[in-house]
């Protein structure tokens, strides 16, 4: 603000001679108070763990400006009630939406920046998180195929005119929310481990037949499904 002269006494003569008072300089520096802002103001994301949006939408930048100082803002998140939030932010603003556990749709907390020179000052955002959470857990399934099939025994009655892809059928299984291993049994006695079954029908036998085929999750039994097939013996016509 510059530099104001101070003459307390001015100038006086004392006894014939002539004597002054030092003049007296006060020198006063003139600051703005510390201001802060922080954009945007409010946004709209979803929870972290919602399936149905894109990860990018589960987060935020946040950016503060702080006026009259140079030593940058703090963040934090609060809950409306000023207690800790849910979600994080870190020191360079950026917001991560926690996961929606028991949140309702459209919850609302706050990010919070501090001015580090003067704590007093602070600003304030929205955030609202939106959104459904996880993909419900569906319990898996197993989907067999062909679900029946006719086959032909190796050899006896006139079965040796029938063409051998009469006499064996691979079998496959879809399986839909699980990763475990597929078992294959054969009227009960298990048969291999795999995504498929190659089953050969017997050497001999009585016609019609029915053996099944069962395919089921390895680790967990009561999870299955099953196939038939149909044994036959070829008889020559007019034989």
């Amino acid at each position: 603000m510059g530099h104001l002269p101070h003459h307390p006494f001015g100038k006086h003569h004392f006894a014939g001679r002539n004597e002054s008072v030092t003049d007296v300089y006060h020198h006063m520096e003139c600051r703005h108070r510390v201001e802060i802002e922080v954009w945007p103001p409010r946004v709209e994301i979803h929870f972290g763990d919602d399936w149905t949006a894109n990860p990018i939408d589960t987060q935020a930048r946040f950016e503060a400006l702080v006026f009259n100082s140079d030593q940058g803002p703090l963040w934090e998140v609060r809950h409306l009630d000023g207690s800790p939030g849910q979600g994080t932010i870190d020191a360079s603003g950026l917001y991560r939406a926690p996961p929606k556990g028991a949140l309702a749709n459209g919850f609302t907390e706050i990010v919070v920046a501090t001015s580090r020179e003067d704590r007093l000052r602070k600003a304030y955002a929205w955030v609202t998180l939106v959104g459904v959470g996880p993909q419900p857990v569906t319990a898996p399934t197993l989907d067999i195929w062909p679900k029946r099939s006719n086959l032909y025994y190796q050899q006896g009655a006139n079965n040796n005119y029938m063409d051998a892809s009469n006499k064996v059928r691979q079998f496959g299984v879809i399986v839909r929310n699980s990763t475990g291993s597929i078992e294959w049994l054969v009227n009960g006695v298990s048969s291999g481990v795999g995504p498929w079954l190659l089953y050969k029908s017997p050497a001999t036998g009585s016609t019609n037949v029915v053996t099944a085929i069962q395919a089921r999750l390895q680790a967990q039994h009561s999870i299955f499904d099953e196939a038939r097939v149909l044994l036959l013996n070829y008889t020559w016509p007019g034989a």
